[in-house]
């Protein structure tokens, strides 16, 4: 018979979460995956690679349900669990602040302050970011995602292990990598802001000492970049992205037309929080495809005046013998979202 403490270390055991779980990020362009599990405190990644990008097909309400394909993964990234993102260009996204201490309303509050038309058909979910105990306000990160994608993507694993365990947008994703990062903890202390370009979107936050203060959203990603730079110098796609790679020819030009609205909208976020937050952004983090572009950081450190950095998601983290494939070198952005899946449910164990 178990004693009272091996019983109890028994239910802790049972109650933890995952240990070994493989990252999904279903992005518009391939489907990145990282295997990750905990030893102890240490994050480890042991396997990673990019695949063919995974077309989910378009449910219609007033349609028959469409079938959907089975992810068959190579055996390296069997896990019990699976920790899926998507990109959710059309899912709402909101930092919300509540005064006072939390209440049971507090929730209906989250829901309201999404201001979803019809919410009934949203996935819905929210985390505490900062809880006040006194006179001040309590922040949420509140996601809606419409039902209609959120309940396709567990169906890519209708049996058998993995089991899909969480779902969430990549861009918070890669957030919860970024906070993970050990460059970003040394910094602990200071406001920091990160950019991260999706294919359609462009998320940027600030943290203030590691709390999020800002989130923002724009309809600007690396989509509409490169299409502009085809279209200024009459090159294909593949040629466009390296030159932003490798800065071959001077396109500040066509860089500068695309990015200006989105860097007066950085400056105004910036603004606001420093002010709000009584802090001083210290660095730009930049995330995505052109975290690596010479001629998109200069552009944006010339305008935003403060020191850009380019992230690698991976620092931090012990990384297995091979799990790196080799030719993620210099594009380990790719990663991101799959490993930040990963991290938000091996935190949690």
């Amino acid at each position: 018979m178990k004693s009272a403490k091996e019983f109890k270390e028994f239910l802790e055991k049972m109650k933890r979460g995952p240990q070994n779980v493989v990252g999904i990020d279903l992005d518009s362009r391939e489907t990145r995956v990282a295997r990750l599990h905990k030893s102890n405190d240490q994050m480890v990644l042991t396997a990673a690679e990019i695949f063919p990008r995974t077309d989910l097909p378009e449910q219609q309400a007033d349609q028959p349900p469409t079938p959907v394909p089975v992810l068959s993964l190579p055996q390296k990234f069997k896990a019990k669990y699976a920790a899926l993102a998507v990109p959710g260009d059309n899912a709402v996204i909101k930092l919300l602040t509540f005064p006072g201490q939390l209440d049971v309303e507090t929730e209906q509050k989250i829901v309201q302050g999404l201001g979803l038309t019809e919410p009934d058909k949203h996935r819905i979910s929210y985390k505490l970011v900062f809880e006040s105990h006194g006179r001040g306000e309590s922040k949420f990160l509140a996601v809606a995602l419409p039902e209609s994608q959120a309940g396709i993507v567990p169906k890519l694993f209708p049996f058998g292990a993995p089991a899909p365990f969480s779902l969430e947008i990549s861009s918070l994703a890669v957030m919860t990598t970024f906070l993970n990062s050990s460059s970003v903890n040394q910094k602990k202390d200071t406001a920091l802001a990160l950019l991260d370009f999706g294919a359609n979107t462009t998320t940027f936050s600030i943290f203030n000492k590691r709390v999020l203060a800002l989130i923002r959203r724009f309809p600007t990603g690396s989509n509409s970049i490169v299409a502009k730079v085809q279209e200024s110098l009459g090159v294909d796609k593949e040629t466009a992205l390296s030159i932003l790679a490798d800065g071959a020819f001077d396109i500040s030009q066509a860089i500068n037309e695309v990015l200006e609205p989105l860097i007066k909208q950085l400056l105004i976020s910036r603004d606001f929080v420093e002010r709000r937050e009584n802090c001083r952004v210290a660095a730009l983090y930049v995330a995505g495809n052109f975290g690596t572009s010479k001629d998109m950081l200069e552009e944006m450190r010339t305008a935003l005046g403060i020191e850009l950095i380019s992230w690698n998601p991976l620092e931090g983290l012990t990384i297995a013998p091979g799990a790196a494939p080799e030719n993620l070198a210099g594009q380990e952005w790719r990663l991101a979202a799959a490993v930040g899946a990963c991290l938000a449910d091996l935190e949690e164990s």
